[in-house]
């Protein structure tokens, strides 16, 4: 029981990266300078470099993002790369965890590189998970629903219509 409370604590519910964009404070591009010493127990900190924001809501500089190092959140790594972070602020600081978008950037396609551009319009949008037959109902005004088995939706992005509608939306 123990063991499967460990491995319940170390994953996330999926979500559709649109989610985890609108629930972060910041989303940006970064290079990954080093670790240099953190000064918070139970942080490990990490000098950067910012390369483009996508949201952010103050519009300081950032040049250093932790990442917790206890193991109830399990210990995210980052090297001497480029990356897509997206966080919380804490007490000032960016703090990412396991459940944020942290990649290598070089792992993006092209495709998920656009959408970081245009998931912020969508934000007045709610993402609902369904399943089998709950997929199927035409939702509300401000609901798209995902099944985190289709595909099409994990490569779209649900914005309001001009009639105030939500709907997935796929590139052209």
């Amino acid at each position: 029981l123990l063991y499967q409370l460990v491995i319940r604590a170390k994953s996330c519910v999926p979500r559709h990266p649109q989610q985890q964009f609108c629930s972060s404070d910041i989303v940006i591009r970064a290079k990954v300078i080093e670790k240099v010493p953190s000064t918070v127990p139970g942080l490990t900190a990490y000098k950067i470099q910012t390369t483009e924001t996508f949201k952010q809501l103050d519009k300081k500089r950032i040049q250093v993002i932790y990442t917790r190092t206890t193991p109830t959140f399990c210990v995210i790594s980052l090297n001497n790369d480029e990356y897509l972070l997206s966080g919380r602020v804490q007490d000032g600081r960016v703090i990412l965890n396991l459940c944020d978008l942290v990649k290598p950037w070089s792992q993006l396609s092209q495709l998920q590189k656009w959408y970081l551009s245009i998931y912020q319009k969508g934000c007045v949008c709610e993402i609902s998970p369904c399943t089998g037959e709950s997929c199927l109902i035409e939702i509300l005004q401000k609901k798209c629903l995902l099944s985190l088995d289709d595909e099409k939706a994990l490569q779209s992005v649900c914005l309001p219509g001009s009639d105030g509608f939500c709907r997935w939306q796929q590139s052209s």
